[in-house]
């Protein structure tokens, strides 16, 4: 399993790709072979002669951090551009690097350059390049003896295996951390990043337009203008999420284990009684320190869960959920949630079973985001307002409602017995009804009341 990437060329790469110019067999299928031994001071010149060509995106090829090729768009001009790509160091022919870093820059065309069409030559003895192009939907509108000519629409480009759904929100001590755990992910399948940034007032949205523009075939993001709130954000980078899965990965957390989202893919493309799968995660403070919180009573066995099991309680922890997109947008009711990834997860549960593993392969900062920040007090009465929204608008089994319905009453009774008790020790019944439970049943009936 490769990590594949693509990232601006630089005139440092010719210090490498000089000696690919000079190995016949790396030229065997092209029809521009130089004509003279290749210098380092040669390809640095020329690197940065084509680099000055506003015509042309030039990007050099990652598989696993080190630089083994070449891929650009040329001749842009009117919604379209040439396409060429080689993988100048042959350790990495026949593993399917190419397929991965075209569908990169065919990305990068479509969404941020937004062209129309990408066409490209080849020859007819190339077949595997062939066969590459054709996996991305590039289809033969010419060909000859000498060479096959190929084109796409780039609205016929297919939508990637997966999206990574990210919301971003005065993150941006924290943001590298999150952005480099998605890039690291060694995957046979393209993935893209979908992030809406809510006009955060630190510098996250510089660190997100940096990263788009080093990794460039990765990256869709949402700036909004201004500050929508999370419910809005939400709605929104779900609905530009593409991906036949969808991995959730909030800006403060993290992933652990690259072959996080390739496990987890292989486990649903093979279970399709299963909707969705998740795993255990390392629970750290918001300065990174380990914390030792189980997140569900039996970290240590594989199991299986159905809905019934989740209307218990919201065991899943969204930086390890992977899901199948089975519904194209979220309902409009989720807008009213003070917490959307219960509501979310208890939808994709209808649709089947839920994997659990329990290997840590990702880490959740507890006490930075709205929720995490939250006494449980606020917590437990926000849950309670969301599992009556999901009550009142999900089609739910006889079952599945008395489980929600118990938990609410154990929600209550933590609420009632954890409260602080005034300053009434002479009356117990006076003091079971101090202020402070007065407070939280009043913000409770209103959460309710309008909904309800």
């Amino acid at each position: 399993m490769y990590n594949v990437l693509i990232r601006p060329l630089v005139i440092q790469d010719a210090l490498t790709s000089y000696q690919w110019r000079n190995d016949n067999e790396v030229w065997k299928y092209t029809g521009s072979r130089p004509n003279i031994d290749i210098t380092a001071e040669i390809e640095s010149s020329w690197i940065e002669k084509v680099l000055q060509d506003i015509s042309s995106k030039r990007f050099a090829i990652l598989c696993n951090t080190q630089y083994i090729g070449n891929i650009q768009l040329t001749n842009i001009k009117e919604k379209t551009a040439e396409f060429h790509i080689f993988i100048g160091n042959k350790d990495f022919w026949g593993k399917g690097i190419s397929q991965l870093a075209t569908y990169q820059i065919l990305y990068y065309a479509k969404e941020i350059l937004k062209l129309d069409e990408v066409y490209l030559t080849v020859r007819p003895e190339n077949k595997a390049a062939v066969k590459s192009y054709q996996n991305n939907n590039f289809s033969i509108i010419q060909e000859t003896e000498e060479f096959i000519k190929m084109s796409l629409k780039l609205s016929e480009l297919s939508p990637p295996t997966l999206s990574i759904f990210v919301m971003v929100y005065n993150h941006g001590i924290y943001l590298k951390e999150c952005l480099d755990s998605l890039l690291m992910q060694k995957t046979a399948f393209n993935y893209d990043i979908v992030i809406g940034e809510d006009c955060s007032t630190d510098h996250s949205r510089e660190i997100l337009l940096n990263y788009q523009k080093l990794y460039p075939g990765k990256f869709k993001l949402l700036l909004h203008d201004k500050n929508i709130g999370a419910a809005n954000n939400q709605e929104q980078t779900y609905k530009n999420c593409t991906g036949k899965y969808i991995a959730v990965c909030e800006g403060d957390d993290y992933w652990t284990d690259p072959l996080k989202l390739q496990k987890q893919v292989d486990f649903l493309e093979g279970n399709n009684d299963y909707s969705m799968c998740f795993h255990n995660v390392e629970k750290i403070d918001i300065e990174g320190k380990i914390l030792d919180i189980p997140i569900t009573e039996s970290e240590t066995a594989e199991k299986a869960y159905t809905i019934e099991d989740l209307a218990e309680g919201n065991f899943i922890h969204t930086a390890s959920v992977i899901f199948r997109k089975n519904f194209e947008a979220l309902p409009s009711w989720i807008i009213s949630s003070p917490a959307g990834d219960y509501p979310i997860h208890m939808i994709n549960a209808s649709y089947g079973l839920i994997k659990y593993f329990p290997e840590k392969m990702g880490a959740y900062r507890i006490g930075q985001g709205i929720w995490s920040s939250q006494t449980k007090q606020i917590q437990y009465i926000n849950t309670i307002f969301v599992i009556k929204l999901m009550i009142a608008n999900l089609s739910l089994n006889e079952q599945v409602v008395k489980n929600l319905n118990e938990q609410i009453q154990r929600l209550i009774l933590y609420i009632r017995d954890t409260l602080p008790v005034s300053n009434y020790p002479q009356d117990p019944e006076k003091a079971a009804y101090s202020l402070s439970i007065k407070k939280l049943i009043i913000i409770l009936l209103k959460k309710i009341r309008y909904s309800f």
